[in-house]
């Protein structure tokens, strides 16, 4: 084994970082915004790609790694609150080899004594906790980045599916982990309503079902036809069971919706992939989407005995289903251009439904996935709706007939005209501020929830800006009137008098989201905040060179060369002088060389915070020169804790780590920082 990092090669350092900045990005998109931009396949492609780097190249994982984390972190609209056990990922392949390294690992721990397995579906909604204390629903939360998660605890008792109270036979204390989804009639509902509004639909029921809980009226998510799926008991070994099927009998007493599928089981790798089997053939019939199924061990002792990796545990994996694939003709190949400016070859297809769902386009990702898979128009080709998201283009099947020639990468623009240029993998146009294609995707991103957050100004309403001539660029979204806009169809005063207050509003941004909305190639949320946070002003942002870049944990020199290359450009520099006319982002300190006795002291936090939000403490411990982390080691310096501690707290006291209040946190840190 290498002993220091001088030794790995370079190419491997770059392909880690951009794996990570991808799949960090990714996670965004799914989890905060509800919109990944690609398939769960692909997306575990990545991830286990990483996995296998960081294990060939151990001196290269840090706990900052996607690999160590779950899900992302909670969003600031919602109060945080801390769960009453870490809500972990699972271990996932649709390859049956799973099942045997599984229960091989499983029959290790046991002794080779019989193992009995609880087998459930794998629903595709949205992950939450709920908390029933002395019998009434106490408080609600989401999965966040699974220590923490996003208090929506009004929105759960909206829906009317969710019991508000438990029967008389219940503990006192019940913390439930189950799956919040949207049944496929009332999905297509949804949509048709929201189409006949001129609304823009969800994409599938887990976006729909994730918007809903996300919502801070808890009038809307009434009115969304949600339901639960309960599949935990996560407090069972606290009131003395010993198997997980017994508890989900008891969860069905006490008036929670836990269904027959929840409870299937078995004692060999046979009878999962039978129970699979059943499940694929009848999934098209079930009134929920199950993208497969999860095996886990049922004894709570052999669990204990088996414990959890960083993000997932060892007593249990997902075995996915195959992705659903149909076989249908390419009518027609065409290049959509995104807001950064690159080239996606995408496939019109003859319209086909695959599982339910009809598909009429699908991605190529890039030229040299054309040139690979040799598809052109007027073949027939097999299609995949891989994790139920995004179609995609599997193979040629058989070729057209007069074969067509192939399709390659314009050399120019198809919007815009101006000359193509490659990066990587990739075709570009680097037009950004003449090209309406990537202007109107600019403006969306810049007015999005993440960045600058203008409610009203969504990809319909900038359209008809862009065609009315009212908008060109992001300056000119500030020089909009109510006057020039109430008149338009689907505007009046009112809407059009909140869009001019939202506009204003954003006058004085936040210095990370400012970065973040401008839309810099392969800086996301948090790449922003870390950047912010240690220059301080957007001005020396801007002059930063790669050096002083590459100073800040998490930014590695392909990060670094896109922010460069991007404020080096003369016509963003045109374009940011024009928008700086019209905001001024807030300064924030900048980081300072700490040398304060706190300086690379690593802090834990559990349980309720009442007096300041985890972000408040996690900036200030890191002005500080320390660092927060959310799981407790021998490394970690300082456990925090609050009311509902749980598990840290007792791991903490075992291994003899310094344990502070809220009060005498905040009394160490005003102490350190005068």
């Amino acid at each position: 084994m290498k002993n220091n990092t001088s030794n790995i090669p370079e190419n491997v350092r770059q392909r880690v970082t951009e794996l990570r900045e991808q799949i960090d990005y990714h996670n965004y998109r799914y989890y905060r915004l509800n919109d990944p931009e690609i398939s769960d396949a692909t997306y575990d492609e990545l991830f286990q790609e990483l996995q296998r780097l960081e294990k060939e190249y151990p001196q290269l994982l840090t706990p900052e790694s996607p690999t160590q984390q779950v899900g992302a972190e909670p969003l600031e609209a919602f109060r945080p609150v801390s769960h009453h056990r870490p809500m972990l990922s699972l271990e996932s392949s649709h390859q049956a080899q799973i099942l045997e390294d599984f229960h091989r690992r499983v029959l290790e721990a046991a002794g080779e004594t019989a193992v009995g397995y609880l087998i459930q579906p794998k629903v595709d909604g949205v992950s939450v906790e709920l908390v029933y204390a002395d019998r009434r629903l106490s408080h609600a939360a989401t999965r966040g980045d699974g220590v923490t998660g996003e208090d929506i605890t009004l929105n759960i008792r909206a829906i009317a599916t969710i019991p508000k109270s438990l029967s008389a036979a219940a503990p006192a204390l019940v913390v439930v982990r189950g799956e919040v989804f949207m049944p496929v009639k009332g999905f297509r509902e949804l949509n048709e309503q929201l189409i006949g509004e001129n609304n823009k639909p969800f994409a599938n029921p887990r976006n729909a079902t994730s918007g809903s809980l996300r919502q801070l009226d808890p009038v809307i998510t009434a009115s969304r036809p949600l339901e639960l799926f309960p599949f935990e008991l996560t407090n069972a070994d606290e009131l003395g069971y010993q198997a997980e099927s017994d508890c989900l009998q008891d969860l069905k007493r006490w008036g929670l919706p836990v269904p027959k599928e929840a409870m299937d089981t078995g004692k060999t790798p046979e009878d999962i992939a039978a129970i699979h089997r059943r499940f694929t053939s009848n999934r098209d019939q079930l009134d929920y989407e199950v993208d497969g199924i999860v095996v886990k061990v049922n004894s709570f002792q052999l669990r204990a005995t088996m414990g959890s990796r960083t993000r997932t545990p060892r007593w249990a994996v997902a075995y996915k289903f195959e992705p659903r694939q149909e076989v249908t003709r390419v009518e027609k190949l065409i290049v959509q251009v995104g807001r950064t400016g690159k080239l996606t070859p995408v496939a019109l297809l003859l319209p086909v439904d695959v599982g339910g769902v009809t598909v009429s386009r699908a991605s190529l990702h890039n030229f040299g996935e054309v040139k690979r898979l040799d598809v052109r128009a007027g073949d027939t080709v097999r299609i995949q709706r891989a994790g139920d998201v995004i179609p995609q283009v599997m193979e040629v099947i058989t070729p057209g007939e007069p074969r067509r020639e192939p399709f390659l990468a314009p050399d120019s623009c198809p919007v815009c005209r101006s000359k193509v240029v490659e990066e990587g993998a990739y075709h570009k146009c680097p037009n950004r501020l003449g090209c309406s294609a990537q202007i109107h995707r600019s403006i969306s991103h810049y007015a999005s929830r993440g960045a600058l957050d203008i409610e009203g100004l969504g990809e319909k309403t900038i359209s008809t800006f862009l065609e009315r001539g009212l908008i060109k660029d992001l300056a000119s979204v500030y020089k909009l009137s109510k006057d020039g806009i109430a008149p338009l169809e689907g505007f009046g005063e009112l809407s059009a008098n909140n869009l001019i207050t939202a506009i204003e509003d954003s006058r004085k941004p936040q210095l990370p989201r400012f970065l973040y909305g401008l839309g810099i190639p392969n800086v996301g949320e948090k790449t922003a905040a870390d950047i912010a946070r240690h220059f301080g002003t957007f001005a020396a942002i801007r002059s930063a060179t790669t050096d002083q870049l590459l100073e800040i944990e998490g930014v590695g020199p392909i990060v670094a060369r896109s922010i460069v290359d991007f404020f080096s450009n003369p016509s963003v520099g045109a374009e940011l002088d024009l928008l700086l006319e019209e905001v001024s982002p807030e300064a924030m300190e900048a980081a300072q060389p700490a040398k304060t006795e706190l300086a690379g002291k690593t802090f834990v936090f559990t349980g309720t915070m009442e007096k300041f939000s985890r972000k408040e403490a996690q900036i200030q411990i890191e002005t500080l020169g320390g660092k927060t982390s959310s799981s407790v080691s021998s490394k970690t310096d300082f456990v925090v804790h609050g009311p509902g501690a749980g598990s840290k707290l007792e791991k903490a006291r075992s291994l003899g780590i310094q344990l502070l209040s809220e009060e005498e946190f905040l009394e160490l840190i005003g102490e350190e920082s005068g």
